[in-house]
């Protein structure tokens, strides 16, 4: 589970008075609720990106430079040693993650800024620190389709 901390400066009132009045058990019920419905209205287009994105496979890119692409719906690991390997065989990988993107603790920013052309990672990824500010240089725009 991933925490997230929100400012709910004049909401938080009001919520408070549905969950006094039995609507929600908890205020985090409630914004749990609240996000569910608003995911659901939104279902389709959300549907649609998701099955774009297990759609695409390798090829090559428009300057030339010989691409892996990573695209993985779900928990997703990738290790040293597939970094070493994708640049040893003078390629670059493009990380699309729906889920969790996990980057074993031996990855270093090194790996990254020579193995991987760009990211995006829908939900959680797990590096160090480091690791991160290094793919947060690599992350493609929010509005590429």
């Amino acid at each position: 589970m991933e925490k997230l901390t929100i400012n709910l400066p004049i909401e938080i009132a009001r919520i408070d008075i549905l969950v006094e009045a039995g609507y929600y058990p908890s205020r985090a019920e409630f914004i749990r609720a609240a996000i569910r419905k608003t995911l659901d209205t939104h279902q389709s287009f959300v549907s649609k990106k998701l099955d774009k994105i297990a759609s695409i496979s390798a090829e090559e890119s428009s300057d030339g430079e010989t691409i892996s692409r990573v695209s993985e719906v779900g928990i997703y690991n990738l290790s040293k040693e597939t970094f070493e390997r994708t640049i040893e065989q003078g390629k670059k990988m493009e990380i699309i993650v729906v889920g969790m993107l996990n980057l074993d603790k031996d990855v270093t920013p090194e790996n990254v800024r020579k193995g991987v052309k760009s990211a995006r990672i829908y939900g959680v990824l797990r590096a160090s620190s480091k690791v991160k500010e290094v793919l947060q240089g690599k992350r493609r725009g929010r509005h590429e389709d």
